[in-house]
């Protein structure tokens, strides 16, 4: 039996996150727990494929699956699926840090999902979801493969904090948008503590077609109110840069994101904080930190894209938005 600290030990930052120390013992039996297993290389590419992967994201998984072998790299992959999928509850993240992978298993995160779908597969059909809602729901375990590659050029997956919503029966695809069981501590004078909401998420792998959206909304309503009767949400709640009012001044009034954001009575917008605008639409999350960003080499295709890059120049920044649509 491997201790924490051998565990730990083959990654190359310390885990110091009190919650991953104190749980350590209980995740002990999942290594041997049959459902929770990561299928070998070939089994794992027609999983992969069920699901509905990108077949980069494919390709990469099953490339790197033997880094999974190491003693304490599957040690760390089975407490990683008691914390995805095992001690999770809803009404937000889990209240610790998630380490960065080890750099013997950047796809740690990644094949402790894949070990833990089929029991996220068994509890949505005892709940009575539609196997295609779970299958286009676990799909974005791929995506986030793929989205980390294109991020960054290497293999990898460092959100083992939100593919712990997907797995655990929280978080939902219905159609073009993502919705997520939350209750929030609070949200301006409109929402109390400890009100039942739905968090909206934007997945990326499409435009924001209206019509599509009005099915996404439409859908929710209608599933969690008949699958999650008891949460008795009363809100749909988003915080993205999709929602700052600025991009109203930039872009047409046709546009897809602005049509999306006046869906929504805004809340507040955060001023201190930078709207992820060039990881979500030009792959460069470095960008996003930088006080003086070089955009002369971004691409200029698309309208949303000049506009951004236009406005930027002139010395305007896009922040995230919160806002809020009574079910």
């Amino acid at each position: 039996m491997l201790s924490f600290e051998d565990a730990c030990s083959v990654v190359e930052e310390p885990i110091w996150y009190e919650a991953w120390r104190a749980g350590f013992a209980a995740s002990e039996p999942l290594l041997d727990t049959a459902d929770l297993q990561v299928p070998a290389a070939g089994e794992l590419a027609n999983r992969c494929q069920e699901l509905g992967f990108p077949e980069s994201a494919t390709r990469i998984l099953v490339d790197h699956r033997a880094s999974l072998d190491e003693p304490r790299v599957r040690r760390l992959a089975a407490h990683a699926q008691w914390l995805q999928a095992e001690r999770y509850t809803p009404g937000g993240y889990l209240a610790l840090g998630w380490p960065p992978p080890p750099g013997a298993c950047p796809l740690l995160y990644a094949y402790a999902a894949m070990g833990v779908t089929p029991r996220t597969r068994a509890r949505n059909d005892g709940l009575g979801v539609d196997a295609e809602i779970t299958t286009a729901t676990l799909w974005d375990i791929g995506q986030q493969v793929r989205l980390h590659h294109r991020l960054y050029g290497d293999p990898g997956m460092g959100k083992g904090h939100w593919i712990t919503h997907h797995l655990a029966s929280h978080l939902f695809r219905l159609g073009r948008l993502q919705f997520q069981r939350a209750w929030p501590k609070h949200l301006g004078d409109l929402i109390p503590a400890g009100t039942a909401v739905l968090d909206v998420h934007i997945p990326e792998d499409g435009r924001l077609f209206p019509e599509a959206c009005d099915e996404s909304f439409a859908a929710a309503r209608e599933f969690f109110a008949r699958h999650f009767p008891a949460d008795g949400a009363r809100w749909f709640v988003c915080s993205s840069w999709l929602l700052d009012p600025q991009l109203a001044e930039i872009l047409p009034e046709t546009s897809n994101i602005v049509q999306f954001q006046r869906r929504f009575q805004r809340v507040t917008v955060d001023r201190n904080s930078p709207g992820l605008v060039f990881e979500f639409v030009f792959y460069r999350p470095d960008l996003d930190r930088a006080d003086d960003p070089d955009l002369s080499q971004l691409p200029r295709r698309t309208r949303v894209e000049r506009a951004l890059i236009e406005y930027y120049e002139s010395g305007g920044r896009i922040h995230p938005g919160v806002g809020v649509i009574a079910l």
